[in-house]
């Protein structure tokens, strides 16, 4: 299914747990992100679980977003500029789906305020060191994988990947020197895309397996809740 104006129309809009303004896009079988500058950026959260998105990226300037729940697709590739494209993303969820080598996540370094991540059951994360990596890489990590990011890890994350002059080592070269098998992308996005909002929209009724998926997100979007929880309670400490 395209990810069209009007399904972005008709698709739920509410106040979340965490009394964040969420759209809900999940499972509508989306294979190519598009159309979500008929968002008007008026969402904090947006759910596009349970689709079959195969890339991470296209999207418009959405200045307000703050978290992305993307679990249960089969993204393989990151478009490099995305964080230019969503500068307060905080939370990223990725689980089960097909990233396949630690360079993949290169892009997401340039996330300045990117707390909590998951990638968990994607292929990258079977990788030697992926969580070492992923913990020194992305320097503002607070939770990978639903696990709170120790300092004890973070020492021995630079003990791997970084030398004494600050110069990368032998190890963390290697890695980075990997040749990517995803896909190279691009930001195809042009501004006004998808404001031409129609009027024919309606709602569907929910199968029982959408019923279940729903649960399952629900589930999830929970587990991350609590993260958040935690490392807001860590904050008063620091």
């Amino acid at each position: 299914m395209k990810l069209t104006a009007d399904l972005i129309a008709s698709s739920p809009s509410y106040i979340n747990a965490i009394k964040d303004r969420e759209l809900d896009l999940s499972s509508n079988n989306i294979a190519v992100i598009e159309n979500l500058g008929a968002t008007r950026d008026l969402n904090d959260s947006l759910n596009l679980c349970h689709n079959n998105i195969r890339v991470l990226g296209n999207f418009p300037t959405l200045d307000r977003l703050q978290c992305l729940y993307l679990a249960d697709n089969r993204i393989a590739a990151i478009e490099r500029d995305l964080a230019q494209f969503l500068p307060r993303l905080r939370t990223l969820v990725l689980t089960n789906n097909d990233i396949g080598d630690l360079v993949d996540l290169e892009p997401l370094k340039e996330f300045g305020e990117l707390e909590i991540l998951s990638l968990v059951n994607n292929p990258v994360m079977s990788k030697k060191d992926a969580r070492l990596w992923c913990v020194w890489r992305l320097a503002s990590l607070r939770v990978l994988d639903f696990e709170r990011v120790k300092q004890g890890e973070r020492d021995e994350a630079k003990r791997l990947f970084e030398a004494k002059d600050g110069a990368l080592t032998d190890l963390a070269k290697s890695i980075l020197d990997v040749k990517s098998s995803a896909p190279s992308v691009a930001n195809t996005f042009e501004p006004g895309e998808g404001l031409d909002l129609g009027s024919g929209a309606v709602a569907k009724e929910m199968t029982a397996e959408e019923i279940q998926k729903e649960q399952s997100i629900s589930e999830l979007k929970a587990k991350v809740r609590d993260e958040m929880a935690q490392v807001e309670a860590m904050e008063e400490y620091i």
